[in-house]
């Protein structure tokens, strides 16, 4: 096999989206239907091809579905070779995704996916991230909302910082203020099973996504929130966000990465994040962050895990439509410089944080995958298990801000 890349002339499909007849599946494939460039060639893949036909149906999808099984891997081999991006939403990922990442690195196919399972993912870079750096194969987990938000605007909250006062980052919170919408069957299915397979010790660590060795004075000063802080900046209160152990690893990956690249954050760079407390009330900061611990303990527990596969969503089902039009989030962001000079940022999604914009982002990632390549500079040497901000960054801004999301910078002292 020669140390090329495919280009759109060796493959019959620029995006195959796997999972198609799942709850946030077939949300992507809507998505696609309406938003994807009339000359994308692209269509849908999974286990059932009745129902994969009847989706087709209902999109005006020409091109004819694909059956592949995570359990059969020349179904997936043949998926690979026959698409430059593959855009998987079957998990969990850690039960289901690891075959299919394999077959997208045997074959030199791109992949994104809406995982929060950080383990599973430092299973893959361990496994594949030096084949894929070589190959220039970009296989990017963490495209939905976890943890697009936290990694993008970390990423421009730390160029920001630059450009305006040529200063290296030391630190960024992140605050995150979610409407509407509702958990979905499929995203906790993957959190049980999360919850079930790794050790409370390894979803703690702040560098599992980190290779390398790390001192416990790191660990320590990097470890996850305990307990509600206060915004001075802002005079509210934050408590710990649950997403917070999932996007803080991968937003530390990135300056990982980019520090590889000669583009460092800063070298005493550090990243938290928090929910933002509604009218900044300390009473409302205690109380979730208490529902959080009584969250995670359910969830290290046989019987509080068997209460949610019992009463909870199953996969496949979600909260309806109008449910998640109406939600939306926000993430405001304070960046300070190595000097002690701060700028704030905002992010802003509409659409549930869970449905609408992990698929909004999802897909965008995809796409930007498939049809600008050039401009995200694809080539051998420039590929590996990365993150979305490495991986396509600036063209996924500008893709996601074309569908209305919201990004604003500015100097807290002007």
């Amino acid at each position: 096999m020669t140390n090329t890349l495919p280009t759109a002339s060796d493959r019959p499909f620029d995006v195959i989206v796997y999972g198609a007849t799942g709850f946030t599946g077939r949300q992507a494939a809507s998505y696609l239907a309406a938003h994807a460039p009339a000359a994308l060639r692209w269509t849908l893949a999974g286990r059932r091809i009745d129902a994969l036909r009847q989706l087709a149906e209902e999109l005006g999808l020409s091109a004819d579905p694909l059956v592949a099984d995570s359990t059969e891997p020349a179904s997936l081999d043949a998926l690979a070779q026959q698409t430059r991006v593959l855009l998987s939403t079957a998990g969990p990922y850690a039960k289901y995704g690891g075959p299919v990442v394999q077959a997208c690195v045997d074959h030199r196919t791109h992949y994104v996916d809406i995982t929060g399972e950080s383990p599973w993912v430092a299973g893959l870079i361990a496994r594949h991230h030096e084949r894929a750096l070589a190959d220039g194969t970009r296989i990017v987990p963490f495209c939905g909302f976890d943890s697009i938000p936290s990694d993008l605007g970390a990423r421009l909250m730390v160029r920001a910082l630059r450009d305006t006062f040529n200063e290296p980052t030391a630190r960024i919170v992140a605050a995150f203020s979610l409407r509407g919408g509702g958990l979905n069957g499929g995203t906790l299915a993957s959190a049980l099973n999360l919850a079930e397979q790794f050790s409370p010790r390894e979803l703690a660590d702040p560098f599992l996504l980190c290779p390398g060795e790390t001192t416990r004075a790191q660990w320590q000063a990097h470890r996850d929130p305990q307990g509600p802080v206060f915004d001075p900046a802002r005079e509210r209160w934050m408590a710990p966000f649950v997403m917070g152990p999932v996007n803080t690893r991968v937003v530390r990956r990135s300056a990982h990465l980019f520090a590889e690249r000669g583009e460092p954050y800063g070298p005493r760079f550090a990243y938290q994040e928090y929910m933002d407390v509604s009218r900044g009330r300390r009473r409302r900061a205690l109380t979730l962050t208490a529902g959080l611990g009584i969250f995670v303990g359910a969830m290290r527990s046989g019987v509080g895990r068997a209460l949610f596969r019992r009463f909870g969503p199953k996969p496949g089902d979600g909260p309806s439509e109008a449910a998640m039009e109406r939600g939306s989030f926000r993430v405001w962001y304070r960046a300070e410089s190595d000097g002690g000079r701060c700028l704030q940022g905002s992010m802003v999604s509409p659409g549930d944080a869970g449905n609408v914009s992990t698929v909004r982002f999802c897909c965008e990632s995809a796409l930007a995958l498939a049809t600008q390549a050039e401009a995200l500079g694809i080539a051998p040497g420039r590929g590996g298990v990365l993150t979305p901000a490495v991986a396509v960054g600036d063209v996924l801004l500008e893709r996601l801000q074309a569908r209305g999301v919201e990004w604003s910078v500015a100097d807290p002292a002007v």
